[in-house]
């Protein structure tokens, strides 16, 4: 799955309210191939797209 697609889904299930901020990654059972998207593409990795802030340890919210 392409990442806009899996960052899209993220935010639908927030907006849902089937997950709540400050989430894990393991909170989406469809990033289960992918688990280190969300750490990946948070802000200060330096290669990829940030969409996500580090809030805690393994914690994040939407940027």
């Amino acid at each position: 799955m392409r990442q806009k697609n899996l960052v899209q889904q993220i935010r639908d299930v927030i907006k849902n309210g089937l997950v709540k901020e400050p989430f894990k990654a393991t909170d989406f059972t469809f990033l289960s191939k992918s688990p280190s998207f969300i750490s990946k593409h948070a802000v200060g990795n330096g290669k990829y797209t940030e969409y996500f802030v580090r809030v805690g340890i393994g914690t994040y919210k939407l940027k």
